[in-house]
């Protein structure tokens, strides 16, 4: 045999070895989970088992109730010590049906015993599902002057009920909550709701309901009333103040208050209330606002592995009171083994007394990979207008000065540049979402200021959704999608350090940094006009500190600015696991390339960082 075969059978065989010590893995694993379950439920412990609930939603609800029937570890020692907690439990099975609506639900029960298996089995008859036939509001100033004439509100309430929708019990304390929020929204900062007044037909299967509320005086906003400030200047705070003085009192305005200055970073407590109603003067409500400061300045170090990009290594400081403005200085140094940078960033807050945030930025960075160098510095300005917490527009002009050595050439560019970025962002946690989606859209013009012929335009859009498989399974879904395109100059005159690439830990796991997509001669990623990359991860929590990922990525890079059917896309796999900390989960990641390309790609790629994948 010849040595080159010998060397691909190697490879061949190495790659499958990578690929059963997986396989291995994950089966380990779900045995190991089995046999906890297993473990975990030792002989003698009471079962439950019901009867009659054909309603998948409905059972799914009884059932998780189940272990409420016997929470000790210890198995019952007679049929009679059991049949005390299998009443209670039938009670409670009885409230649960009427939560649902079904009001003449009725439930019986039978014991059997054994010490090594006893069992209570519920027979249950839900009866007809019962539905809302009027809903009424009633709302006097004072709660005594019941039966004298009601409040004359501004505007009507909204219950957000229906008549003819089933009379569930979490809908009608729903709307409670909100009629009781859209009267603080109308200038009674002390509404509250008396009482709830529920008449149920048996005959008609149907409910009425009342809701009786006492408004309080209708005020206007007062003058702020601030305490707890040391370091941090009182025009800090009252330019963070949505409200206008003498406007009719808005609890949403409180809060949106309250938020904006707990995520300024400059405090530990912030509260925002009402005072008490005997600070009342000239039918204005003074607002406290009281602050517990935390330390304005922070060092933090971070630590990665990749098998394609080595050891990383990243320092931030930041001052979140400079100049005792509220204003943010961060100071930024990264280095791994491909890039090392220095990054400096101002924040000015409330921007020309808006609610923008202007950054004044600046980064040196050195760059080197196997197809070229980079060396650059960037200047700019970033302008972030929220619409709203979950919507925002950014935008600002960039000024890049550059030298890029490729292979065969080397290249200085002076780069003007003017991004857009569109995001939508309604994930339930950053760092570890578990439902929701976020969509960025940048668009980047860049033009050469020293030779005026070059210029392009990028373009990358990412989308990445969330959706939890069962409420208490511990499963998530999570879906990754990034397209990139760039128009304009040809590849050649596109940097080589603006080009698409592919591959890595952020990218297509199991294929080494930059590596999937068009190469030279020597094997070496030449970069791309436009990049189509994807993830998909099932994600399980499996207590409070682990969690284990199963993961498949896809994509390729395309020297056309739109994707190419003629080039291959390239698949990579493989297992993680999570290390839950308070700063986020800690990941470890082991991919392997499923369509691996001969003497370029390795077996096996490694990534350990801080943070999902997405």
């Amino acid at each position: 045999m010849k040595c080159a075969d010998m060397e691909a059978l190697f490879r061949r065989n190495k790659a499958l070895f990578a690929l059963k010590n997986i396989c291995a893995l994950l089966v380990a694993l779900a045995c190991f989970s089995w046999a906890v379950s297993v473990l975990a439920e030792p002989d003698g412990i009471p079962q439950v088992k019901l009867n009659g609930v054909e309603t998948p939603n409905l059972r799914n609800l009884l059932e998780g109730l189940s272990p409420a029937l016997w929470q000790n570890k210890n198995a019952p020692a007679s049929e009679a010590a059991l049949r005390g907690p299998a009443r209670r439990h039938q009670e409670r099975l009885r409230k649960a049906l009427q939560s649902e609506g079904y009001y003449s639900a009725a439930v019986d029960f039978t014991v059997s015993w054994s010490e090594s298996a006893p069992e209570a089995v519920f027979n249950i008859v839900p009866g007809p599902l019962y539905h809302l036939e009027e809903i009424n509001v009633r709302v006097w100033r004072d709660a005594a002057e019941q039966g004298q004439p009601e409040e004359i509100l501004p505007a009507a309430l909204e219950t957000g009920l229906q008549s003819g929708s089933p009379a569930r019990s979490v809908p009608l304390l729903d709307a409670e909550q909100r009629i009781v929020r859209q009267l603080t929204g109308m200038g009674y900062p002390y509404a509250r709701a008396v009482d709830r007044e529920a008449e149920v037909d048996h005959d008609k299967a149907a409910m009425y309901i009342t809701y009786l509320l006492e408004s309080g005086e209708r005020l206007s906003f007062g003058t702020p009333r601030i305490s707890g400030l040391e370091k941090v200047r009182l025009e800090t705070v009252q330019r963070e103040i949505v409200w206008t003085e003498g406007g009719w009192f808005d609890q949403e305005l409180l809060e949106k208050t309250r938020d904006k200055l707990q995520e300024s970073g400059l405090f530990t407590l912030v509260r925002v209330n009402p005072a008490p109603p005997d600070a009342v003067e000239d039918g204005r409500i003074p607002i406290d606002m009281e602050f517990n400061e935390r330390r304005h300045r922070t060092i933090s170090l971070g630590l990665q592995y990749r098998t394609d990009e080595g050891v990383g290594v990243a320092a931030d400081w930041e001052h979140r009171n400079f100049m005792k403005l509220g204003r943010s200085l961060r100071l930024r140094s990264q280095v791994t083994e491909l890039e090392q940078n220095f990054s400096v960033n101002y924040d000015i807050p409330e921007f020309m007394g808006s609610r923008d945030t202007l950054t004044l930025q600046a980064k040196t960075a050195q760059i080197e990979t196997d197809f070229y160098q980079s060396r650059r510095m960037d200047i700019g300005a970033w302008l972030e207008h929220p619409f709203s917490p979950e919507r925002s527009l950014g935008f600002g002009p960039a000024l890049r000065a550059s030298r890029v050595k490729e292979t065969s050439r080397a290249q200085n560019y002076y780069l003007f540049s003017f991004p857009f970025q569109f995001s939508l962002d309604h994930r339930n946690d950053r760092m570890d979402p578990t439902r929701g989606y976020r969509f960025t859209d940048r668009l980047t013009p860049f033009m050469d200021v020293h030779d005026t012929g070059v210029w392009f335009v990028k373009n990358e859009l990412t989308l990445a959704a969330f959706f939890p498989l069962g409420e208490e399974s511990g499963y998530t879904l999570a879906a990754r999608l990034h397209l990139g395109m760039a128009g304009g100059a040809s590849l050649s005159k596109i940097p080589a350090d603006e080009r698409f690439y592919a591959g890595g830990g952020g990218s297509i796991r199991g294929y080494a940094y930059q590596d999937v997509g068009p190469l030279d001669k020597n094997g070496d990623p030449i970069g791309g006009r436009s990049v189509t990359d994807w993830s998909l991860e099932l994600r399980k929590r499996l207590n409070e500190q682990f969690g284990l990922v199963v993961f498949v990525d896809g994509g390729a890079t395309h020297e056309s600015p739109y994707f190419d059917f003629k080039d291959t896309v390239q698949w990579g796999a493989g297992i993680g696991i999570r290390y839950f900390t308070p700063i986020g989960p800690m990941r470890f990641d082991v991919a392997v390339p499923l369509n691996r390309r001969k003497e370029i790609d390795n077996a096996v790629q490694f990534y350990i960082s801080i943070g999902q994948a997405f």
